[in-house]
């Protein structure tokens, strides 16, 4: 990820579900530069954000973390990434959110 080139806006629902936008410039190895937007949930029961809250180590098989990111890019090694859809799983660490993300075939 780019420095200075995402911005995160997260929204928390009277309902306790938290909204997340996401909005990034990736950087390959390559120097191919990608777009990335992602929309998300996450939720749980209350003790198991509380501690999310709190930086604590969470199972992510006890709380609900799904983003749809999608990918815009006009290198031709990545264009690939213009025509799929995705959905991420995310794990919540203290360090900050893991992905891991899946083509829906």
């Amino acid at each position: 990820m780019l420095p200075g080139g995402s911005a995160d806006w997260l929204l928390l629902r009277p309902d306790g579900v938290l909204e997340l936008d996401l909005r990034a410039t990736l950087q390959t190895d390559d120097g191919a530069l990608i777009s990335m937007k992602s929309f998300g949930l996450r939720h749980g029961p209350p003790a198991v954000i509380a501690a999310l809250g709190r930086g604590e180590t969470v199972d992510p098989s006890t709380y609900y973390f799904r983003t749809t990111p999608r990918f815009e890019t006009a290198h031709p090694a990545y264009t690939f990434l213009n025509r799929l859809i995705a959905v991420a799983i995310g794990d919540r660490r203290a360090e900050g959110p893991i992905y891991t993300i899946h083509e829906v075939l």
